[in-house]
């Protein structure tokens, strides 16, 4: 940056320019980033909820706005404000109740407060839909990036508190994790490339047998991007 600055003296003005050493950094403003998190399975006619993230430096505080969720096709299923959950990020969720055999990619916008526009939109998710109950669905960003990831498992409409096993290409790494409010997290470690999570599902209730009342799992490949 160069400023002018004139200097007076002796009856006589003189102009001096004065170079200004401003680092980019102190420029720079980042624009919030929003991922979309989608059950990787749900059961069509049953309400889930999808969850947008919108995040930025903690420097610039939570974001602020609102968050509308829509599918691939245009339609707006509807828009819900965000709410601080921790320093630079921010979270919006939405009940929705996918018609039956109807499946669509579906994203999330966002648009600060005062804003007429979306700033930022996350990429599509494409979850598969179907007619069978779910007992359990993995839910995270719908692109991953190297570093520490949370996975949730989501238990599906009508299965019990109980606990859930994370596998990383067979390895787990946490234990049983139990359920809180039909969803159990974990955070992951990621590394570059192709990878199988899976999802252990088992009802913490046992029958006279001594077997578990209901249990399931949810696989899903996923490629982690450096």
């Amino acid at each position: 940056m160069t400023a002018s600055i004139r200097l007076r003296t002796f009856g006589l003005t003189l102009l001096a320019s004065v170079v200004i050493a401003v680092s980019p950094a102190a420029l720079a403003v980042t624009t919030p980033s929003t991922t979309l998190e989608v059950p990787n399975l749900i059961h069509a006619g049953v309400a889930t909820t999808l969850v947008a993230e919108v995040t930025q430096p903690t420097g610039q505080g939570s974001p602020e706005g609102t968050v509308t969720f829509r599918t691939g096709y245009g339609a707006t299923l509807d828009t819900a404000a965000v709410t601080s959950v921790a320093p630079g990020r921010s979270r919006a969720t939405l009940s929705w109740t996918p018609p039956p055999e109807y499946s669509v990619p579906l994203l999330a916008s966002f648009t600060p407060t005062g804003g007429t526009t979306p700033i930022s939109s996350s990429p599509y998710s494409r979850p598969q839909i179907t007619s069978a109950p779910v007992p359990v669905a993995l839910r995270f960003a719908q692109e991953l990036k190297a570093g520490p990831v949370t996975i949730d498992a989501v238990l599906g409409d009508g299965f019990g508190p109980g606990s859930v096993s994370f596998l990383v290409d067979g390895r787990g790494w946490t234990g049983s994790v139990q359920t809180v409010t039909g969803v159990a997290s974990v955070v992951w470690d990621a590394t570059p490339g192709l990878h199988t999570i899976v999802a252990q599902y088992s009802n913490s209730v046992n029958n006279s047998a001594g077997f578990a009342i209901q249990s399931g799992s949810s696989t899903q490949v996923v490629n982690v991007l450096p």
